[in-house]
């Protein structure tokens, strides 16, 4: 479906522009572009329907990434 081109685009645009590259989960998923969106979705609705403040939540991903050793 034509659709599911601008979809995996837009949501490449989205990781390149938070983490720099497209993230290897992105890649795997855009193959099933209706899961992509349905994740996409539940991500989104975690990262700005949560209760935490803007601040402590960008803390809490920093100290895990540097945890983990990865790039933030």
């Amino acid at each position: 479906m034509k659709t599911d081109g601008v979809l995996v685009r837009a949501t490449y645009h989205v990781g390149r522009r938070l983490f720099g590259q497209v993230p290897t989960p992105q890649k795997l998923m855009a193959q099933r572009p209706a899961l992509m969106l349905g994740l996409g979705g539940l991500w989104t609705a975690i990262e700005y329907g949560g209760t935490l403040e803007r601040e402590l939540r960008a803390l809490l991903q920093l100290h895990v990434a540097a945890l983990y050793g990865v790039p933030y």
